[in-house]
């Protein structure tokens, strides 16, 4: 369907007027050939009656035939205001009585005999219409011919009459309609015009709804969506206020911690308590740098960002082992067992943003490794179902309260009394890549309730063979291992 690249008032006038000019002339068409229709049978019965008034001239005399056609008989019926009148009477061997001498023949084959045939005829290079009839010979089965042609001046001009008559109406009514149309067009779009003006009063910060008040039904779905439309970005604005203002509550911990640790060690002479402050000042830089990275990623899986993201084909087995592989050093160092289990039956593809992707495992793995309490166990796994790919996390930490369980994924949400440091970050970006990613996650209780794992389900996608082998090759056959 052509797209509106005009005005709305323009098509509908076309869907209009458009309609109500073609029905114009389509009547216009059937009043011609009615109009046509009726002056022709007019004129034809009064040529008839010319024929009719010849053939009552007619005397037989002696077996003789003779026309009793004074002068002005004959004028009267040669002449009148508008057409010439031709007649012409013929023998039955052919002959020409008494009339003009020519007057055109009717078509071979037509039968003039019981009922007036009529035909259109030229004479002296004028149209003429010509009616022709028989008349029985006194005495005698011999019939005699009377052709009467006439002019077709007057025809056409009470053709032409008729049909004036009632096209000039339908002009007249065209133009009023038209006039008619584009005021009552102005005066049902003036919804449209004060909903522009309303928009249009509006500062960029003024998001309150618009009234629905007065609002014709036909507009109501716009002022709705709008509405709609309003409340979100409502709710983005309050959104973003929130994360910038805990962002910047976050990061102005470390910062300050940066500061005050840095001016300690400028103060410091002793090697030792200057070597406590550096290592102070490289713990707040790893938190800043980490919760850095981590608005870098929410800011990343914004959807009109991740929109223009190019999706490839990616294997959850490799993405998983990679981003557990990163992890190994921190789980040795609080010497937590961090064991991997890969799907050793297909290569599980999945279809995204493998940076978004691995952010997403990374933090649930780092999670995972960072609240388990040392000597713990974590186990990645990569499985699979009727629904399609699963990855999942399980260790035997603290684990988390059901009642908390949803708000985790609040960004920086931190559950009361948990003594870990941390942004609350990991899980909000969790939740985001998960979301674009079409996938779902659940928190649930470890075996015999302790611990947590955490389980994202992807959908199953539809992958050419090149896209497997591709995959499969970029994974080693080993699936499975522990540190």
């Amino acid at each position: 369907m052509k797209p509106f690249t005009s005005s709305i008032r323009r098509h509908l006038l076309s869907w209009l007027l458009i309609p109500i000019t073609t029905l114009c002339f389509i009547g216009a068409g059937v009043t011609y050939g009615l109009a046509v229709d009726f002056a022709t049978d007019a004129y034809d019965d009064a040529l008839l009656d010319c024929a009719h008034s010849v053939a009552n001239r007619l005397i037989y005399k002696s077996s003789e035939l003779t026309v009793d056609m004074p002068p002005a008989a004959r004028a009267i019926l040669k002449h009148g205001d508008k057409d010439n009148t031709y007649y012409q009477i013929v023998s039955p061997e052919g002959k020409v009585i008494n009339g003009d001498v020519y007057i055109p023949d009717p078509p071979r084959g037509e039968d003039f005999s019981e009922e007036p045939y009529f035909y259109d005829g030229f004479i002296e290079g004028f149209p003429v219409r010509i009616g022709i009839i028989e008349v029985a010979r006194a005495g005698s089965k011999q019939r005699i011919v009377i052709k009467v042609a006439e002019t077709v001046t007057g025809r056409t001009q009470l053709t032409q009459s008729i049909f004036l008559g009632v096209l000039i109406p339908q002009l007249i009514l065209i133009v009023l309609a038209a006039l008619a149309v584009w005021l009552g067009v102005s005066r049902g779009l003036l919804p449209l015009g004060r909903l522009k003006e309303a928009v249009e009063s509006r500062n960029p910060a003024d998001l309150r709804p618009l009234s629905e008040q007065n609002v014709p039904k036909e507009v109501k779905p716009l002022v709705l969506s709008i509405n709609k439309l309003l409340l979100r970005l409502q709710e983005d604005r309050d959104l973003q206020k929130r994360f910038l203002s805990n962002a910047a509550h976050q990061l102005r911990t470390p910062l300050a911690g940066l500061k005050t640790q840095t001016e300690l060690a400028l103060r410091q002479k002793d090697q030792s308590e200057i070597k406590e402050s550096l290592q102070h000042i490289n713990t707040s830089a790893s938190r800043a740098t980490r919760l850095a990275q981590q608005l870098l990623a929410l800011a990343r899986v914004e959807p009109a960002v991740f929109d223009n993201l190019a999706k490839e084909a990616l294997d959850l087995n490799k993405i998983a082992k990679d981003a557990s592989k990163e992890l190994v050093l921190q789980a040795i160092a609080k010497k937590i067992d961090l064991g991997f289990e890969g799907n050793d039956d297909d290569v599980q593809l999945i279809a995204g943003d493998r940076a978004s992707l691995y952010e997403m495992l990374f933090n649930l793995i780092e999670n995972a490794v960072f609240y388990t309490e040392a000597g713990g166990s974590v186990t990645v796994r990569v499985s699979q179902n009727e629904k399609g790919p699963i990855f999942s996390v399980e260790d035997n930490g603290p684990g988390i309260p059901e009642t908390e369980r949803e708000h985790v994924f609040e960004r920086f949400y931190r559950i009361l009394g948990n003594k870990q440091s941390g942004s609350g970050l990991g899980l909000a970006i969790v939740r985001e890549i998960a979301e674009i990613h079409e996938a779902s996650v659940e928190l649930k209780s470890g075996p015999d309730n302790k611990g947590t794992v955490v389980e994202v389900q992807f959908k199953r996608m539809n992958f050419d063979a090149a896209a497997r082998i591709s995959a499969a090759a970029a994974f080693p056959a080993q699936s499975k291992s522990r540190v």
